[in-house]
Parts: structure tokens; sequence; C-alpha cells
């Protein structure tokens, strides 16, 4: 007589960073605590890089060449 093997599939159990949001969904409140969090972070770093004038330098500078690039493609240039 064959053994006929069945499968069964087991709900993944809800884990929680260690903050207490939960990884698959959370509850809006607390994803919307993370998002603002996060954003006032982003502005933040945005406001050090701003006051760093040699990083500013090397922004623009890298933004520039950038710029560049884009028209290039832009214009039809072959590379």
């Amino acid at each position: 007589m064959a053994i006929k093997k069945t499968t069964t599939k087991a709900t993944p159990a809800k884990k929680s960073s260690s903050l207490g949001i939960s990884i698959f969904g959370g509850n809006k409140a607390d994803m919307r605590k993370y998002e603002v969090e996060s954003a006032m972070s982003t502005l933040q770093r945005a406001a050090d890089i701003q006051k760093n004038a040699k990083m500013m330098s090397d922004i623009k500078k890298l933004a520039s060449e950038k710029a560049q690039e884009y028209n290039n493609i832009a214009s039809g240039k072959k590379f």
C-alpha cells in the first residue's frame, strides 16, 4: 500500500519590530508615526547637509555633471 503525501501551509506568525510596529502591516497610527519620524529625520539631515559648505560644493559639482549627462541624452548625442 502506497503512502500518500499531504502538505499543509502554515500561516506565518505576525512579527513585530523592537519599536512595536508590525512588519506585516501594523495599525495605521503606528505606520503614520514611523513615516512622520522618518520624514523629520530626513529634513534634519538635509538641513545639516546645507550647512556644510564643502559638501554643498561637491553636491553642486556632481549635479552639474549629471545635468550635462542628461542634456546629452536629451539631445541625442552618442556616448
